[in-house]
């Protein structure tokens, strides 16, 4: 893993604090990232940002109808729109709106309360985690998975097993950067259909990318 972390880092350097945007906004814009693209999900969070105000307070106030026609271009509209005004709710109501007061807390302890509001699974919780509370955790999205399965870190998506192989594997300090790496590498060149194993920087680290090359050459 060492050495595809430094193939990767080369490939695509980055950089800087990955203290991102409020704890919050954060989590509103992961909730409405999930099963669509980054592109659909960030035009539904610059039009919900646009309208209103993206605070536990603001939030907590509207009803689902009101950011249902915001929110459409990232699909589940009506699932999304009504976990978002019930997290707002339950934040507010619980921690006065701060999600800080749970991402302060102790990594398993932090995890197991995030993951009780209906509509924070574990991923969600772990970028909160990550790249909020700066907890050593790594979370996994769907490109991850199908990149370290293909490099045969993993054996199937069972999302905590393959979590904590990855959390082993991948130093501390590297868990930022390898979450975005990972990422790109899978949007880019590991993708889910035709594969560009052979301009790939880890092919001959990776046991498909091995094995595929090896298909060409016989």
């Amino acid at each position: 893993m060492r050495r595809i972390i430094g193939h990767l880092e080369q490939w695509a350097p980055l950089s800087g604090d990955f203290q991102v945007r409020d704890p919050f906004q954060l989590l509103i814009a992961t909730i409405l990232s999930q099963n669509t693209s980054d592109s659909n999900s960030s035009k539904a969070y610059e039009t919900l940002s646009e309208r209103f105000e993206v605070t536990p307070k603001v939030i907590a106030h509207l009803q689902p109808e009101d950011i249902k026609p915001l929110i459409t271009c990232a699909g589940l509209q009506e699932i999304k729109s009504k976990r978002i005004v019930a997290i707002s709710q339950s934040l507010l109501d619980s921690y006065n709106g701060d999600l800080m007061q749970i991402l302060n807390l102790p990594l398993n302890e932090a995890r197991k309360t995030l993951i009780e509001f209906k509509g924070i699974g574990p991923k969600t919780a772990d970028i909160l985690l990550l790249f909020v509370g700066n907890k050593f955790v790594f979370p996994i999205d769907t490109n991850i998975f199908r990149v370290v399965k293909r490099m045969g870190f993993i054996i199937d998506r069972n999302y905590e097993r393959s979590r904590k192989v990855l959390e082993s594997l991948i130093p501390q300090d590297r868990l930022k950067i390898m979450h975005f790496d990972l990422i790109k590498l899978g949007r880019e060149i590991c993708k889910p259909q035709r594969p560009r194993c052979s301009i790939c920087m880890v092919n001959t680290l990776c046991d498909y990318g091995v094995a595929l090359l090896k298909e060409v050459v016989n």
